[in-house]
């Protein structure tokens, strides 16, 4: 197959791929199974109530000391949002692991029945539910485990210049997730600006 082919091929095979589960795409890239929550199962059912308590405490803290997150982008509100709420979690006895490299998931999370879960932290801005893409899963490199993946969302709002309030929060199971395939072709700045491409420069 030329070249061409394979690129065509490629666009076609992404085409059915626009609503799949994010539970079949981890599965099948990280080689570990992606479990649901079962909040009637007591192994869950502690595991939000540790989550939901550590969350709420972390919210009222922020309010009760007028605690603000200073970013100029909203990724680096959400870096320094996350290295306080990981201390929070510590407290309920959840053993937690920020996990350093970049990609999908942002912290590791062990019980105390030495069961794994992955926690995204997503913070927005945005109050209202918007079709932009703001979730995204490239490799399962970070993955080690058969776990439950959920996802914590943080709204906030820019009370003064770069100084960021948490208003709530959110907590989903990335179990009933369906994803999208976008494929995409990228140049780093050494193909755009190498030889043979330039024509002119100063």
């Amino acid at each position: 197959m030329n070249v061409k082919d394979a690129i065509g091929s490629l666009i076609e095979a992404t085409e059915g791929l626009q609503r799949v589960s994010f539970k079949d795409v981890v599965e099948i890239t990280a080689k570990h199974a992606l479990y649901p929550i079962e909040l009637d199962q007591l192994e869950d059912k502690e595991l939000i109530q540790k989550l939901t308590e550590s969350c709420k405490h972390f919210l009222a803290l922020c309010n009760k000391t007028k605690r603000r997150f200073f970013g100029n982008r909203i990724n680096e509100v959400s870096k320094a949002i996350e290295n306080e709420l990981v201390e929070e979690i510590r407290k309920t006895g959840l053993q937690t692991q920020i996990l350093s490299a970049a990609g999908y998931p942002d912290i590791e999370l062990r019980d105390t029945y030495d069961r794994v879960t992955y926690l995204e932290v997503k913070v927005s801005s945005k109050s209202e539910p918007s079709s932009l893409r703001t979730f995204y899963y490239t490799s399962g490199k970070k993955i080690k485990s058969d776990a439950r993946h959920l996802l914590l969302g943080l709204h906030v709002t820019e009370e003064k210049d770069k100084y960021w309030k948490i208003e709530d929060w959110t907590l989903t199971d990335l179990s009933n997730l369906l994803v999208h395939l976008k494929p995409e072709f990228n140049a780093s700045n050494i193909d755009i600006y190498g030889e043979p491409s330039i024509i002119a420069k100063s």
